[in-house]
């Protein structure tokens, strides 16, 4: 080759080196240009990824106290053990270890530490003791922070009110989920830099920011009202074979209640092991046909409308048809001369109607309304239900027959509550209550705002319905004798309806027993309401009367209320050969063929 070729190669080669090692530069040059500047975000996000722990702390729950600053909901610290998987070497023989101090399964936790990951659950919420023997194994990468657990000291007391939480503190039942904002407060955080195995950079950075505690909760209960309803309740279920049942107590004055109480009930603190049946707040969620406790809204529409006066003489015969059925009252009578007074003494299902016929569907619909049938009471509790209030186009033939007894519309225990509230509170409607007060995490009290009210009747009638209500318990014929209080005057209504039959059937099977009343009847200071689910025998005085008699008398005495003025009964009292009613049906005629339903009411 001779030499000018030969140079001519060198350069061509040169030149092919110059433009690879060009190309080569301006390749590294836009890559670093994009590293450096347009993709600078991601890759450093990529770098803190694989350098940064972040752990979040969370924020003590806020307690949840009874009116007297009974704790009934409170948080306690507690350790949660973790681990990084990338510094175990030994997964099997550490698990092995672990579930031994810990009481985890075994291979369920193998498979966690075995993980390519940074972070990893071993155990959360154990006993500091456990924690410490759990790190006494000195196994690489196994540590421990402070997270709180939820306590429920009282156990099941005022499960249905408080509610429950979740592993993560999150509320998850009752006033846990609604005021879940309030009692959660503001988590904190870990921060700590690793290097790719997990080992702390010696001059990483390092931080904890502590977080800020949920606000507490005052309640309207009363701890000692609630234990003895609850287990009044509880003893009632049992003696008459009930399904379940509620009670609730509560000031009509203020709408604060004192105490709820449902059966079946459950532990919060081992809400797994409970049904949701269980963990259910009948009082609020259930609807049922109110019976013969509803005939207070019929007399006090009748009344205040003047329909008919305490002292009118009704003739109230044996049965009453309407359209093709026929209604009757509990026990077979000759027509009597009752004045209406006596018919809500007796619980005449017959007299009922035919003041009713005289009142009309439209005046009787506007009433019902008016005492918050059909909508929720406002109690501001997760899932509360509005029952069932039928429009009047919707009544059928035999509705004038049926409603103004309880059939054919259904309550909430709530809800019936309120209405022997409003008659109690001189007319006026108060909107039920469970908060009382919030204290913040600097201890500063926040009292709850005045309750809604509204006038529903006049005063002057609310005083002739409770003195008609005395009767009930005190005048010869009265259903309601069980649940009277020595050296008190006590206003109520005994009540037993069918329940609708939950088969997809028409018709009824089962029955719900009921007395709702108030005292001293006078100057009313309380409201208790107790509701039986199927109990045997079926009738509400029988059954319900005595086990209102017990938390009515513990409450007045608990809280220091006396006798109160005495109130003169209304109606003059008529000889009558035979009492009316107790329990009655609207039976079909046997020529009228089957029942809409046998409309039983107490």
């Amino acid at each position: 080759m001779s030499a000018k070729k030969a140079k001519a190669v060198s350069r061509s080669r040169v030149l092919v080196v110059l433009v690879v090692l060009t190309m080569s530069l301006t390749g590294i040059a836009g890559r670093l240009v994009y590293v450096q500047a347009l993709a600078a975000d991601r890759f450093s996000d990529l770098a803190a990824e694989q350098r940064e722990r972040r752990i979040v702390l969370a924020a003590q729950r806020g307690s949840i106290y009874d009116r007297d600053g009974s704790e009934l909901a409170l948080s306690r610290d507690m350790k949660t053990l973790y681990a990084n998987p990338r510094l175990i070497t030994d997964p099997k023989a550490a698990a092995e270890s672990l579930a031994a101090v810990v009481g985890v399964d075994r291979a369920e936790l193998e498979s966690r530490l075995s993980e390519d990951r940074g972070f990893v659950y071993v155990a959360r919420k154990v006993d500091e003791e456990v924690a410490e023997q759990a790190i006494a194994l000195g196994i690489p990468g196994v540590d421990a922070v402070n997270e709180s657990k939820r306590f429920y000291p009282a156990g099941q007391l005022a499960a249905h009110v408080i509610g429950f939480v979740g592993m993560d503190n999150n509320g998850l039942g009752a006033l846990e989920e609604r005021y879940d904002g309030l009692l959660r407060g503001a988590p904190g955080e870990l921060f700590m830099e690793r290097d790719p195995a997990g080992r702390p950079i010696p001059a990483g950075k390092s931080f904890v920011r502590q977080p800020t505690a949920g606000d507490d909760l005052v309640l309207t209960l009363d701890r000692e009202i609630q234990f003895i309803a609850e287990t009044v309740l509880e003893s009632s279920v049992q003696k008459w074979s009930a399904k379940g049942g509620t009670i609730i107590v509560m000031k009509p004055g203020t709408g604060e209640i004192l105490a709820l109480a449902n059966s079946p009930t459950f532990d919060p603190n081992e809400v797994g092991m409970s049904s949701p049946d269980q963990r259910k707040n009948r009082a609020l969620v259930d609807v049922f046909e109110p019976g013969s406790a509803n005939k207070v809204i019929t007399a006090a529409a009748a009344l205040e409308s003047g329909v008919v006066a305490p002292d009118d003489v009704l003739t109230v015969p044996d049965n009453l048809r309407l359209s093709n059925k026929v209604f009757r009252d509990a026990h077979p009578h000759p027509t009597l001369k009752l004045s209406f007074a006596e018919v809500i003494e007796q619980s005449s299902n017959i007299g009922t109607i035919k003041v009713a016929l005289d009142l009309g569907k439209e005046r009787l619909h506007e009433y019902l309304s008016r005492f918050g049938y059909g909508r929720p009471t406002g109690l501001d509790f997760p899932g509360e239900s509005g029952g069932i209030l039928p429009d009047t186009a919707n009544w059928w033939s035999t509705s004038m027959g049926t409603i103004p007894i309880g059939q054919g519309v259904a309550v909430t225990g709530m809800q019936i509550m309120n209405v022997y509230g409003t008659v109690a509170n001189a007319g006026v409607a108060v909107q039920p209550r469970l908060l009382a007060a919030t204290i913040d995490s600097n201890g500063k009290r926040r009292q709850s705002p005045p309750a809604a009210t509204r006038r529903v009747i006049m005063s002057k009638t609310a005083k002739q319905l409770a003195s008609i209500l005395v009767r009930v318990t005190e005048g010869e014929h009265g259903t309601g004798k069980a649940a009277a209080i020595p050296g008190y005057q006590v206003a109520g209504k005994t009540g037993t309806a069918q329940k609708p039959r939950t088969d997809g059937q028409a018709g009824y099977a089962g029955y719900i027993g009921s007395f709702i009343g108030f005292a001293p009847a006078g100057d009313p200071q309380l409201v208790v309401g107790v509701i039986l689910d199927e109990p045997s025998p079926i009738w509400g005085g029988v059954t319900a009367g005595p086990a209102f008699k017990e938390v009515m008398q513990f409450s007045l005495r608990h809280l220091g209320i006396g006798p109160g003025p005495v109130l003169p009964l209304e109606g003059t009292p008529l000889p009558t050969p035979d009492r009316s009613g107790d329990v009655a049906k609207a039976a079909p005629d046997p020529e009228a063929g089957p029942p809409v339903h046998d409309g039983t009411a107490d």
